[in-house]
């Protein structure tokens, strides 16, 4: 396989310092949002464009918040980075294009409803990952140069990677529910050395996302999946199952979502319903959420989980972290 596992889930939020303070009350470390900037014209004075981002880092992936930035500077967030972009003036109105282009999909979405839009399969080479799923007949944008912000002990580091979405142009790199990429990890070394990994809740991986879709959409979901993913979907009944190293993606249906976590709707689908994540002590993990007023319920598994309306969208399920 080529696909080593889940890389990160996003979500879509209209209140980017509201969502901070949630998952911050959730026993999250978030770090300050930042805002990519660019001048409206050569020779002013750089503006917030795009969408503004913020992570809740583990040691192999993350929990992204992504919120349309603003017009003007003096409307960002109070703790917000602004982050000016180095773009030749021959260049500016082009690059500016492309990323309203590019945010015009979220910002859709957002339209369509808070939460879940993003995920991000974790692939050890993104050119290997492109050809297959372009000889499976999978549609994709190609693998593209990007960079991922690595803090440790020396500061931070942008560490080249390469990413690619799926879909094709006419979609905008969306597919039914959502941005579906995949992303090359940073090096080991790199990811081993880094630092504010220390959550309040224990926290430690992103074990899981619960897609889930029409009724009758159960099984052409699944198999479109197991050409993504290179590999076959285990289950029967409501739900499909694809392991992916430490992590698992699980497809199902409304009446599979509802009978997992008792309560939960998918607002939409298809939508990304839900993510799990591994904390060192559940129970400690528990006591702290419950500790801050968090809303909890308990899922069929009988662990708990933080419904979608109190987490921005997408239920938050906590499991143990086995040894």
């Amino acid at each position: 396989m080529d696909i080593t596992g889940l890389h990160h889930v996003g979500l879509v939020v209209p209140d980017m310092a509201a969502a901070i303070g949630t998952f911050r009350r959730l026993g999250f470390r978030v770090g300050p949002p930042a805002y990519p900037a660019l001048p409206p014209e050569a020779g002013a004075a750089a503006e917030p464009i795009g969408a503004g981002n913020t992570h809740a880092d583990f040691p192999r992936g993350f929990v992204e918040l992504v919120a349309l930035a603003p017009e003007r500077r003096e409307r960002l967030p109070d703790e917000a980075r602004l982050v000016p972009l180095a773009i030749p003036d021959e260049r500016l109105a082009a690059t500016r294009a492309a990323m309203r282009r590019t945010v015009a999909g979220l910002a859709a979405r957002l339209d369509r409803s808070e939460g879940a839009h993003i995920l991000v399969f974790a692939a050890d080479d993104a050119e290997r990952t492109a050809a297959r799923l372009r000889a499976a007949g999978v549609e994709h944008g190609g693998a593209r140069p990007a960079q991922r912000p690595i803090t440790t002990a020396a500061g931070t580091e942008l560490a080249a990677i390469k990413y690619l979405e799926l879909g094709d142009a006419a979609s905008d790199g969306m597919l039914p529910e959502g941005r579906i990429g995949v992303a090359e990890d940073a090096p080991p070394e790199l990811l081993d050395a880094q630092t504010g990994l220390d959550h309040p809740n224990g926290a430690l991986a992103l074990a899981e996302c619960v897609l889930c879709v029409g009724e009758g959409e159960l099984e052409s979901t699944a198999e479109r999946y197991e050409r993504l993913l290179g590999t076959a979907a285990r289950g029967d009944g409501d739900s499909r199952a694809f392991t992916l190293g430490s992590g698992r993606l699980t497809v199902t249906t409304s009446a599979g979502l509802a009978a997992r976590l008792p309560g939960e709707r998918a607002r939409t689908v298809p939508a990304l319903s839900a993510y799990a994540v591994d904390v060192a002590d559940l129970a400690a993990a528990e006591r702290l959420l419950r500790g801050a007023g968090v809303e909890l319920r308990r899922a069929a598994t009988g662990e708990p989980f933080v419904p979608a309306a109190a987490a921005h969208g997408a239920a938050v399920m906590l499991r143990q972290a086995s040894a």
